[in-house]
């Protein structure tokens, strides 16, 4: 074993030991400390509900129903919904929602794996890449968000993890493209990495897909001026001209217009107007490619065919294919949230600064020094005159830093939703890229006593970064585990109980039908309306094993011959609002039932009736 691996083998190994500490610290805080786990936030309750009824249906052999799900998708991608779904048949004496949770422990815990793999890839050094990874995750343990959301079901860790891969897929993808031929292995990291962030969440891969194209036109300028020579010639001439540029300024007029006007853009026909006239441009431009693959080989370089062909044209296909992802992602793209002003600030700032810009790092000058040589090291690797213009613009560690930097901008320039936990998502790339490039300084220096400072100045970032460990809040001081919020759900379990007392209403073998009132928009100024998603979940989980509750759905339901009651929810009982619905739904559906029971819940929030259906 050479001397570099095995002087890598003390960082790798502490690593290890980093990542083994926090995550069964922090899920033993989770199951002893926090009172809500039998519970998740409105978007994992209504994901993991979903789930649940696919259960049911597999459990009644109804398997298309139960697959359907996976494929119609609109809001949120189909992968944690599937694992999710793997995890109810492990032999685990884990309640479910303790199994959804580990979700976000379970894809942090890769994000060391991936960033030790890259690094000592990156770097051609086991020592480096090891000293590196560790780091790194450093940073990403160290924030005031990554541990609650390592403890739940939603999305940050999974999207910190797959966009750590995606910078690395193009690190190799125009590492093997500037060798003259691209891997199998690099196509299927490619497929495999953008697709996993694409399913994690559809705007952040079309994001990804947006930065990459615009690098490619960086990195190749006179390339692509032949290729819209080439499609404006071949392709885009005419009716097609008039057309494409229509559909692209509609697209990009969409945040511009969130901004600058009051138009009422959140209607249906008008996200229809925009599907149709979107899928007609992409499917139209495929077909074109499709049919001029052998001259479009000619035309376009390499690297864009393999980002098209293993990513971005599956991952817009199934988006096509069911028009309401669209509309979810107009729905998105309109959303305004005043959490934060700028997500650069939100990653450089010191928290508790600023309440408009909460920053997210415990010890912040750690990662403001790392940027900062970052910073130096970019701008002296493009001024350097032992290299062409064109040759830097090739380079893979260059190409995969504009790309996460292009994302980051895009994401600022065109959401409105600027909570602090979309922008958790970039701190392994950060970290990953940041590294790299203090190396690179590094190994740019002529002289022995520019090695030395250079080397000096990585010892500085990391001991500022490991600072982050005893500093206040530090992972290795005695306040992390007691002054983190570990628990996303609250510690009021009294917020919780009007759903789990609904709940112990039912029996756990009878199929019941639900009207939920709470989910009307009649009921959104009510109390129960802040948990309409638990008071769903918590009857789910009674019931999937051995009966079910089904949310009543006018398009899915023609029948409700197959259940033996009705349950009516509201905030009280009688509800002239939930009874006029449902006797409606009744005479739709001829269906006769009649009131076996009322119950009201102990904090008056919440009133459940059960009819039960005469057959």
């Amino acid at each position: 074993m050479r001397i570099n691996q095995l002087l890598g083998i003390p960082f790798f190994l502490l690593g290890v030991a980093l990542v083994a500490f926090y995550s069964v610290k922090a899920w033993e805080v989770f199951l002893t400390t926090c009172p809500n786990h039998d519970f998740l936030s409105w978007d994992e309750n209504i994901r993991l509900s979903n789930v649940l009824d696919q259960a049911v249906d597999f459990r009644e052999g109804n398997y298309w129903n139960g697959i359907l799900p996976f494929f119609e998708s609109p809001t949120w991608p189909p992968l944690r919904s599937f694992t999710t779904f793997l995890s109810l048949y492990i032999p685990t004496d884990w309640p479910v929602t303790y199994r959804d949770s580990f979700h976000g422990l379970f894809f942090l815990i890769l994000v060391f794996p991936a960033l030790y793999y890259i690094l000592i890839k990156v770097t051609a050094s086991h020592f480096w890449g090891s000293v590196f990874a560790f780091f790194s995750f450093v940073l990403c343990l160290q924030t005031t968000e990554v541990p609650v959301y390592s403890l739940t079901s939603m999305l940050e860790t999974q999207s910190m993890f797959f966009l750590l891969l995606s910078g690395y897929s193009l690190f190799r993808l125009y590492e093997d493209d500037n060798t003259g031929e691209i891997k199998s292995s690099t196509k299927y990291l490619v497929s495999f990495s953008l697709f996993g962030f694409y399913f994690t969440k559809y705007p952040y891969g079309i994001l990804f897909f947006m930065a990459c194209i615009c690098y490619e036109i960086f990195r190749s300028p006179s390339r692509y001026k032949e290729v819209i020579i080439y499609l404006y010639k071949v392709y885009a001439r005419g009716f097609r001209l008039v057309y494409l540029i229509f559909v692209l300024t509609m697209i990009a007029s969409l945040p511009i217009l969130r901004v600058i006007s009051k138009i009422n853009l959140n209607q249906r026909t008008f996200k229809t107007f925009m599907f149709y006239i979107s899928v007609i441009l992409f499917v139209d431009f495929s077909i074109f490619l499709y049919r001029n693959r052998e001259k479009a080989k000619n035309v376009f370089p390499k690297t864009i065919s393999v980002l098209w062909v293993y990513a971005i044209f599956p991952a817009f296909f199934w988006l096509f294919i069911n028009p309401d992802r669209v509309n979810a992602l107009i729905d998105a793209q309109l959303i305004v949230n005043q959490y934060t002003r700028s997500f650069f600030l939100t990653l450089w700032t010191e928290p508790g600064m600023d309440p408009k810009v909460p920053g997210i790092f415990d010890f912040v000058w750690g990662f403001r020094i790392l940027i900062g040589v970052t910073f130096i090291s970019l701008i002296y690797f493009l001024i350097r005159k032992n290299e062409s213009i064109e040759s830097k613009r090739k380079d893979p560690l260059l190409a995969a830093t504009i790309v996460i930097i292009l994302e980051l901008l895009i994401l600022e320039v065109t959401t409105g939703n600027k909570q602090p936990r979309h922008v958790l998502q970039f701190i392994p790339s950060i970290g990953f890229l940041s590294f790299a490039w203090a190396l690179r300084f590094a190994q740019f220096a002529e002289s022995g006593y520019q090695k030395k400072l250079a080397y000096s100045i990585i010892i500085i970032c990391i001991s500022f970064v490991g600072w982050n460990l005893f500093y206040k809040q530090g992972l290795l001081t005695d306040s992390f585990f007691n002054t983190k919020p570990f628990c996303y759900r609250g510690m009021n379990a009294s917020d919780f109980q009007p759903a789990r007392e609904i709940a112990s209403q039912i029996e756990a073998s009878k199929k019941y039908i639900l009207l939920n009132a709470f989910h009307d928009q009649a009921k959104y100024e009510s109390k129960g309306r802040l948990i309409a998603s638990d008071f769903d979940l918590a009857m789910k989980l009674k019931t999937y094993e051995l009966g079910a509750v089904r949310n009543d759905h006018r398009y899915r339901w023609k029948d409700w011959s197959s259940f033996d009651s009705i349950l009516l929810l509201s905030d009280t009982c009688p509800d002239s609002f939930i009874e006029e619905k449902f006797e409606n739904r009744s005479k739709m559906l001829t269906v006769k039932s009649t009131l076996v029971r009322t119950y009201r819940e102990s904090s008056g929030i919440a009133c459940l009736q059960e009819y039960q259906i005469l057959k």
